[in-house]
């Protein structure tokens, strides 16, 4: 593809997908002085911010203390107190809340689990996943790159003042679904579904918000010699959903797990529950609207949201099945996907682009000149500007006189990132014709 330095046929540099511990490897390398001191600094600067209340976080000190008490298995059969009516993730989160818990339970045994020291352990596990993916980023990138572009594109991401602000500031579990998902990416980059399939599994496994984004890890297993490694592919990919969901199983509620995950679709029945998207816009800035509101005889906007979005996933994936060996063309489209899922569709929340950062960060590195770096500055303002517009305390602070100075500032963030989302659209149409 014309712009691209070719990568000749060789040994792996650095990393490669070719088992099970590759991710691993992956992660505990030893890495350069320089990025051992990106990760410190890294670190740093979120240490602060995990004394702050969080956003979510309230939630999260429930379900902690819930599963403390119910086990991971017993978490979606229990009764838990308003306003939090329900633990509505997939079981991996399960895990991270046991395992915080415990520790929790260590140093304040007689802790009444809703106090700073909770809120501050349920942050650190998503700030290490999201230092987790810097690194995961800088050996990709390594490998395909030079180490000086990879660390470039490891500072673009762990300096994002947006990924900072979703994770360590308030409290988002994203980090999560986005570092298996990013290794998921990667890996079918090498057209390795074996590895890139149960990664996928584990992000869906944390957050349903990765399941867009997954699909871009299916025509690549579809095609040529790979082709054979589905099946094994499948059942790896199945064996890890079942461990995920054993303990859930083995207490006899999978039915409320299913249900659960079901009662996702129409939970929060609003056009934009505070995205900035399109349908922020069409309702100028009325996103609380109910999405059952018509449009037309039979179409209402979650109908039209969820069909513009299904019509943008089979063209995009379409795309990427006439060049499943394009290593950029896999994590530009999982990242694409993922961010049209948040444009698209309606329930929609602020922080649903997040997963899409880290892959479109190694899709800026592989193609430099293609546009992306811009793409992912421009998106990182809009992403960070429509965080902060719905930040309570903030918001707080700058009291009354400023709502609608908010509003009008939300709506011109909306058509901006409508606007983005379409130079994206073009960007792939152009590198689909082999102009990237």
């Amino acid at each position: 593809m014309a712009g691209e330095r070719v990568i000749p046929p060789g040994p792996p540099r650095a990393l490669s997908w070719h088992g099970p511990r590759t991710l691993a490897w992956g992660l505990v390398a030893t890495p350069r002085p320089a990025l051992a001191l990106l990760l410190l600094v890294a670190a740093l600067v979120r240490l602060p911010l995990l004394l702050t209340p969080g956003y979510d976080v309230h939630d999260y000190r429930v379900w902690a203390r819930i599963v403390s008490e119910t086990g991971v298995g017993g978490a979606y059969g229990a009764t838990y107190p308003p306003p939090v009516s329900w633990f509505n993730y997939p079981p991996l989160y399960l895990y991270a809340l046991r395992a915080t818990g415990l520790v929790y339970h260590a140093l304040r045994p007689d802790g009444a689990w809703d106090d700073q020291l909770l809120a501050a352990l349920l942050k650190a596990g998503p700030v290490a996943a999201e230092l987790a993916l810097g690194l995961l980023l800088y050996r990709f990138v390594s490998r395909h790159r030079t180490a000086r572009l990879a660390l470039g594109a490891a500072a673009a991401y762990l300096f994002n003042p947006a990924i900072a602000w979703n994770t360590a500031y308030w409290g988002g579990i994203d980090a999560f679904h986005a570092l298996f998902l990013t290794a998921a990416l990667c890996a079918a980059t090498e057209r390795r579904p074996a590895l890139a399939w149960p990664l996928a599994t584990l992000a869906v496994g944390a957050k349903l918000l990765a399941l867009p984004g997954a699909l871009a890890t299916v025509p690549p297993a579809l095609r040529g010699r790979a082709l054979r490694r589905v099946p094994p592919a499948a059942l790896a990919a199945a064996g890890v959903g079942l461990l995920l969901a054993a303990p859930v199983l083995l207490r006899g509620e999978f039915g409320a797990l299913v249900d659960a995950m079901f009662r996702n679709l129409g939970n929060m029945p609003v056009a934009s529950a505070n995205a900035h998207n399109l349908w922020w816009l069409v309702t100028l800035g009325d996103g609380w609207r109910p999405d059952t509101t018509p449009i037309a005889p039979g179409l209402d906007y979650r109908r039209v949201g969820l069909l513009l979005f299904a019509l943008c996933a089979a063209a995009a994936l379409l795309a990427l099945w006439r060049r499943p060996g394009d290593r950029a063309a896999i994590l530009d489209t999982g990242a694409f996907l993922g961010y049209a899922f948040f444009i698209l569709t309606t329930e929609a929340h602020e922080n649903w682009p997040f997963a899409a950062f880290a892959p479109l960060v190694a899709v800026a590195a592989l193609r430099p000149r293609a546009g992306y770096r811009a793409l992912y500055a421009a998106l990182s303002l809009t992403f960070l500007f429509n965080l902060a517009l719905h930040d309570p305390p903030l918001r707080d602070l700058l009291g009354p006189g400023f709502n609608g100075i908010a509003g009008a500032l939300g709506l011109v963030n909306a058509a901006a990132q409508c606007a983005l989302f379409g130079w994206w659209a073009s960007l792939l149409v152009r590198d689909g014709r082999g102009g990237g």
